[in-house]
């Protein structure tokens, strides 16, 4: 078995194909499905994703005699493992010739030290979830003074437990735009209930007790 990195990848043309600006990885990916994008979303917004690249390692195998390669859709750094991620549907996993194929390849980059994963439109278009990170992700490449996050930050830590709404009012009286406040939550260094639509009866449930300034300015 050979692993390596393609530099390009044959396709047929597809529909909804086009490019996502990566805030986390400073760059951007072709995505080739709208749930390739919307996975990306989840990749930025999980504080143990370290690093992440699309279109994954290549694996060469043989099948039938024939030598062939497959090239999954991420490879994922975590803090803890490294993934191969294919992103496909429902449908299509359960046919019999993916469900081999994947079945082959979780073997192949297991002897490599990578987890092979296959996650479909449930777990990765879970609502309200994808919408609110992507609320989130909106605000992740605005700036601001240290002095507003900080600020912003020590506002919603003497307020916690406070609704968004209570804390955008001493936002305003501080003349702290409400943005800033944003991009905390969007860096999990202001944390609500994302499993309920963000709105503004949001309850901020936590703050982070310290914050590494560089995580807002690298966005």
């Amino acid at each position: 078995m050979v692993i390596s990195r393609l530099t390009t990848k044959n396709r047929r043309p597809k529909q909804n194909i086009g490019n996502f600006s990566s805030c986390k990885m400073e760059t951007s990916f072709r995505y080739n499905s709208l749930l390739q994008k919307d996975f990306m979303y989840w990749l930025e917004f999980d504080t143990d994703v370290l690093s992440y690249n699309t279109p994954a390692i290549t694996v060469n195998y043989h099948s039938n005699g024939k030598e062939k390669s497959y090239t999954p859709d991420f490879q994922v750094v975590r803090s803890q493992k490294k993934q191969i991620i294919e992103v496909k549907s429902q449908k299509t996993i359960e046919s019999e010739k993916y469900s081999r194929l994947y079945q082959m390849l979780a073997g192949l980059y297991d002897e490599t030290g990578w987890t092979f994963v296959v996650l479909t439109e449930a777990a990765i278009r879970r609502e309200p979830i994808l919408s609110n990170i992507k609320l989130l992700y909106g605000y992740a490449r605005e700036s601001f003074s240290v002095d507003d996050y900080r600020n912003c930050w020590e506002i919603a830590r003497s307020n916690a437990p406070a609704s968004l709404a209570e804390t955008f009012q001493t936002l305003d009286q501080h003349r702290i735009r409400r943005n800033v406040l944003f991009k905390l939550l969007f860096h999990n260094l202001v944390e609500i209930d994302i499993q309920q639509p963000i709105t503004a009866n949001s309850t901020i449930a936590a703050v982070a007790a310290k914050i590494d300034w560089r995580i807002l300015f690298n966005g």
